[in-house]
């Protein structure tokens, strides 16, 4: 009863960056718009965000060489920090992040979906939001190569895509009839100002480059994980950066940046109907909702493997308490598909409960996204105690150690502490919900089979 290595490179390559394309790239540059003073600064944002999570994936791609089992981040708590730091990430990612992140792109692709097909009412960006969730929980319950398969089909779609918008942008599309101007930055901005608005840039691109550390609950089926996994997470994350950074030097191409300014949430709209007419709104609209569909669907594949993991570690913990049939039905397994089937099952359920509790992508991202940021810089410190501990002559070894992990802990402390300041309300409630597991791990290390013994 265990996860079958059946997924090679090119399936993991789908993972990684049909979980990173979403809605994200549509949106995004005409919000950061508002930030950037010139166009060098818009490819230097996205550069800088691209070489943040490059410097996390890697990170990741070591600890998944060294524990090559599925749900790494919590196997690389439990290693470097011990059993309560695994248990209160697995906690934080069954009840608060995990099913906050597949609410949160379900209902992107609901409201999507309303525009398709032409359909306005909120009941329906909630119906299309849980048929999407179910559909492919359905999906994932038949196998791990189901669940592959329409990932790849779905990535490829997405990329050639934006590849499609981007030639259009620049072969189709006429020019901007005036040249962007650059604002002057004065010398008289203090330190502060400066950090600011590196950090507010930081802020709107890096949400665009989420989905990366999903990859790594899918490593117990990974075909020789030494090497498919780093190749997959750097070239995953390298092609996404260098396809952002085409897709905005063919919006800004078509619209400078006080266009953009001025209508932020049309940038990709008028690219589209620029390069092919009206038909173009119509095909960025599907594009998207097959982005934010690909995008749910390896949330989907991916996290019920870390729930897996987990509760498989504390089942006998849980065995003589009240617990057990909890812990019991996220470790049910499927001997016949070879899948975690009571975690996809639980991450269906739990998710479409957040849909309904929220109701909105804003306050389902804020509820998650502080204890989810703190566990992802928990994570990536453990290599710091592993890396000595874990390698062996054949382990594989991230470039540029430690710069590589310190510089992603730094620059997401700081994004944490932001994100606590300006939306605090909802993200407590995700904070208190996830501290709500520390009783819940002293009533199972009370029955730890070992205290039995």
């Amino acid at each position: 009863m265990t996860l079958q290595r059946k997924l090679g490179l090119f399936t993991v390559l789908a993972i990684v960056m049909g979980d990173m394309i979403g809605s994200g790239i549509f949106f995004t540059p005409g919000q950061l718009a508002a930030v950037a003073t010139a166009e060098w600064q818009v490819y230097f944002f996205w550069a800088l965000c691209g070489f943040i999570t490059l410097c996390g994936a890697l990170t990741l791609a070591e600890l998944s060489t060294l524990l090559p089992r599925s749900g790494v981040a919590y196997h690389a708590l439990t290693e470097a920090y011990g059993p309560f730091a695994g248990f209160m990430q697995a906690w934080m990612m069954t009840l608060v992040s995990g099913p906050g992140a597949i609410a949160g792109v379900a209902i992107l692709f609901g409201e999507l979906a309303n525009q398709v097909f032409g359909s306005g009412s909120p009941g329906m960006q909630i119906t299309w939001a849980v048929l999407a969730i179910v559909f492919f929980a359905v999906i994932n319950l038949r196998g791990v190569e189901w669940g592959g398969r329409l990932q790849i089909t779905l990535t490829a779609i997405k990329i050639l895509g934006l590849f499609a918008l981007v030639a259009g942008g620049l072969f189709l599309a006429a020019p901007a009839s005036t040249p962007t101007e650059a604002v002057v930055v004065t010398t008289e901005q203090d330190l502060f100002g400066f950090f600011r608005f590196i950090g507010l840039g930081v802020a709107i691109v890096l949400f665009t480059y989420d989905g990366w550390i999903d990859a790594s609950n899918v490593a117990g089926e990974v075909r020789n994980p030494r090497r498919n996994f780093p190749l997959a997470m750097g070239l995953g994350v390298i092609c996404i950066t260098l396809i952002y950074l085409l897709v905005n030097y063919a919006f800004l191409r078509v619209m400078p940046l006080e266009e953009m300014r001025q209508n932020p949430a049309l940038v990709a709209s008028t690219v589209a109907e620029a390069a092919f007419g009206p038909v173009g709104g119509g095909a960025l609209s599907m594009l998207m909702w097959i982005s934010i569909f690909g995008a749910l669907g390896g949330l989907i594949m991916t996290l019920p493997r870390l729930f897996y993991a987990a509760a498989s570690e504390f089942q006998p913990h849980a065995a003589s308490t009240r617990l057990a049939p909890v812990f019991n039905a996220l470790a049910h397994f499927s001997d016949k598909r070879s899948v975690p089937s009571g975690a996809i099952l639980f991450a269906c359920v739990f998710s479409i409960a957040a849909l309904f509790l929220f109701g909105s992508f804003s306050r389902i991202v804020t509820f998650f996204v502080v204890p989810f940021q703190f566990m992802n810089i928990l994570m990536v410190s453990s290599i710091f105690r592993l890396r000595s501990k874990l390698s062996g002559p054949e382990s594989w070894r991230m470039p540029f150690y430690p710069l590589l992990p310190i510089l992603f802990i730094g620059v997401m402390s700081i994004f944490l502490v932001a994100a606590l300041i300006y939306n605090p309300v909802d993200s407590l409630i995700g904070v208190a919900l996830t501290l709500a597991g520390i009783p819940v791990y002293r009533i199972l290390s009370k029955h730890s089979p070992d205290k039995s013994e």
